[in-house]
């Protein structure tokens, strides 16, 4: 080992108490060091002491073959960054000061950042993802976003080793998984990172060894099989067996031997004629079809395609997943992305106090797009490295949503798609192939990433919300948020579909959600829906608000016979003529031959417009509520994007009168948000290009020879 770090001899601890001491422990370059224990073992104690915050109360800490004891700060402040769990609270300093303090030990007397620290600063911020704070008062930020300031300032002291008191603390989920990631590629660029963890399964995971603290006892250090496999971490903290195995049974089992699980709990085919044979056993010595693969629990939610024994019993022998050992990996996975998708589902369902406010209210309060930061986006845009608008819609894209985020660096890292379910009376004239149950079971499955949409959805990481605003069927699902109107809409062929004061309800409930989404911080919203009949509604209101034929707006939706398709058409027609809707008046056409999932998608249009944020249009019923908002309030326009052009006639209609034209062209008549998932791509790569991509000058090349071709662009917000 390349002993880059020593501590000798080492005691720590204050004046009254020693907590640790004589440790001994050589550190190597590029290490993942992580200690754990109970609170209070003394974690913390020893990170303030070899940065030098506490005194030693013996012993040495030794870099490179320099006792650091003899160290001023400016030079320790060189060679180490420290993390606590403490947060600072400077008085009047943005993110980026901030971070920028990590330079100080460079910059002299003065504090004077010079290119390169500022380049530095950049740099570190991007790589824990809060470019987007940068002028921010960090006060005024959260503890999570606090948490990845301090530690992107830490990374820009550009020291070769880092100290993290439980960096993870505050973080959520995936700003965890992503801090853990981003310390692993720091110690192959060589830092050495010592830290302390109470999320023991990441400690095992990322770390190249492992140090057990426990108080007024010495420190035990070792490579993460060997403290699994002695039992360290059940002796550590004093874990009855029950409780160890339970919590870490699979982890050992899966650093410590063979790569099938052994645990009994995985054995669920009580049916089997061999069970329990298989408890205790070694996974080496068995490869059962039924009791291998860890999906079979789950009954029907596992995805396979199984049958049923007569005696009821699931049998898996024509099931396309792998239930073979050596498939394990892959069984995992597939078990892995559905749970991705029902956590991503359930994190999306929280709810949120709306403010008080009106419909009238939530309109006039719309504003456009800064037009300021669309032109200095622009000159963004025109000093990249590339021949002028060679982009494309992807930099028109990247200058609207810098716009509408009022941020020079849009942002696309969380994107949620909305998905507004709701039955339509209009089914009661046979307009669908479909049963009206079709909505709820759908509307369940998409909770557990088993629908078109939802599949796509999860394979990218973006997240869904299921919103019930009129389900008629009965069904069981928490996950599925529920903001219901009533049972479903009348019969528009028979008279209107709701009552004005329920419209009004629906829309307001859709711009309550913009509104969750604008305090979880979404960047990017896609709407949906799920509604057996809803193709017929949207064709209704999309033929009254632009004046077209019934016929040249109306399609086959989920697929119809042709006879089934004139009468559709015929049910469009008299709707219309029974009902009166009001051109004018966009309120009342969605309350006369709409429905409470269009009218809920239109208010998410709204409320992303009110709140700020770019919301995308998905397919006929997307396209069709996105006329109904802009018909409303003619501003909410700007804040929205395309995605496929769906075959239904009405879809072309309807943007057409919203004068946006569709990015793909993929055949799709799906809906439930299938196409903004994809938008979602396009985005993405938007906000890439300005955050990542090299200027001219950065590049290395003189642009003077595009002065000749180069034209004045304009990137307007139409």
């Amino acid at each position: 080992m390349d002993n880059f770090l020593s501590l000798c001899r080492l005691s720590v601890g204050y004046p009254d108490r020693t907590v640790l001491q004589n440790i001994d422990l050589e550190i190597a370059r590029g290490e993942i060091l992580a200690m754990i224990g109970p609170n209070g073992a003394g974690k913390s104690t020893l990170l303030k002491s070899i940065s030098g915050q506490l005194p030693l109360l013996g012993g040495s800490v030794v870099l490179q073959g320099e006792d650091m004891t003899g160290c001023s700060a400016m030079e320790r402040a060189r060679k180490m960054a420290l993390v606590l769990t403490e947060h600072i609270r400077p008085e009047y300093m943005t993110c980026r000061e901030v971070v920028s303090a990590g330079r100080y030990p460079y910059t002299g007397r003065m504090g004077i950042l010079q290119p390169r620290d500022r380049e530095i600063v950049e740099e570190s911020m991007a790589r824990m993802k809060v470019t987007e704070l940068s002028e921010r008062d960090f006060n005024a930020i959260s503890d999570g976003q606090k948490q990845r300031v301090l530690v992107a300032r830490a990374i820009a002291q550009d020291t070769p080793i880092l100290l993290l008191d439980e960096p993870t603390s505050y973080l959520d989920l995936r700003y965890r998984t992503e801090l853990m990631e981003t310390l692993k590629e720091l110690a192959q660029e060589g830092r050495t990172i010592m830290m302390s963890l109470h999320e023991i399964d990441l400690a095992l995971e990322v770390s190249d060894r492992i140090l057990c603290v426990q108080e007024g006892q010495s420190v035990w250090c070792g490579s993460p099989r060997e403290v699994l496999g002695q039992d360290r971490i059940r002796d550590l903290f004093g874990m009855p067996e029950e409780m160890y195995e339970k919590l870490f049974g699979e982890t050992k089992r899966r650093v410590c031997g063979s790569d099938a699980p052994w645990d009994h709990s995985f054995f669920t085919n009580r049916s089997c004629k061999y069970f329990p044979c298989h408890k205790g056993a070694d996974p080496k010595d068995f490869n059962c079809l039924f009791c291998y693969c860890p999906l079979y629990a789950m009954g029907p939610d596992c995805g396979g395609n199984y049958s049923l024994t007569q005696s009821g019993v699931k049998d898996c022998t024509g099931c396309l997943v792998p239930h073979r050992r050596e498939n394990y990996a892959k069984i995992m996975e597939k078990l892995r992305a559905r749970n991705r998708a029902v956590s991503k589902t359930a994190a999306a369902t929280a709810d949120v106090q709306f403010p008080d406010t009106t419909l009238r209210q939530v309109i006039s309060g719309v504003q456009s797009p800064s037009k300021e930061i669309l032109e200095l986006v622009r000159g963004d845009l025109s000093r990249l490295a590339m021949p002028p608008g060679s982009l494309g819609k992807i930099e028109t894209t990247a200058a609207r949503m810098a716009a509408i985020q009022k941020r020079r660096r849009p942002r696309a890292e969380k994107r949620r798609i909305i998905v507004l379910c709701a039955d339509n009376g209009v089914v009661e004239e046979n307009v669908s192939s479909a049963p009206r149950s079709v909505t709820a079971k759908q509307a369940v499955n998409m909770t557990k990433g088993l629908t078109g949409m939802s599949s796509i959805a999860a394979q990218r990481g973006d997240e869904v919300q299921v919103v019930d605003v009129g389900i008629a069927t009965p069904y069981e699902c928490a996950q599925v948020l529920d903001r219901r109107i009533r049972l479903g809409t009348d019969n528009i062929v028979k008279g209107p579909a709701m009552t004005t004061e329920e419209a009004e309800k629906a829309v307001m409930t859709g711009v309550s959600l913009a509104y969750q989404a604008f305090v979880e911080d979404v960047d990017i919203v896609g709407v949906g829906e799920m509604g057996i009949g809803n193709t017929t509604t949207s064709a209704a209101v999309i033929s009254v608000l632009t004046g077209a034929e019934p016929s040249k707006v109306t399609g086959f939706g989920g697929g119809i016979t042709e006879q089934a398709y004139l009468h559709k058409v015929q049910c469009v027609q008299r709707a219309i003529e029974v009902n009166k809707p009001n051109v004018e008046d966009p309120l009342d056409v969605l309350a006369k031959v709409g429905g409470f999932d269009l009218a809920a998608m239109c208010g998410v249009f709204l409320g992303c417009a009110k709140y700020g944020i770019p919301a995308v249009i998905d397919g006929v019923i997307s396209a069709a509520a996105a006329l109904c908002a802009v018909k409303m309030c003619p501003a909410c326009r700007d804040y929205l994007f395309p995605s496929h052009q769906s075959v239904e006639p009405g879809y072309m209609a309807a943007m057409e009168a919203l004068g946006i034209e569709p990015w793909f062209k993929l055949d799709m008549r799906l809906g439930e948000g299938s196409g903004c998932t994809m938008s979602f791509a396009v985005m993405e790569a938007a906000c890439a290009i300005l955050e990542r991509m090299a200027t001219f000058e950065k590049a290395g090349i003189d642009d003077g020879y595009l002065e000749e071709i180069r034209e004045p662009e304009k990137i307007v917000l139409e």
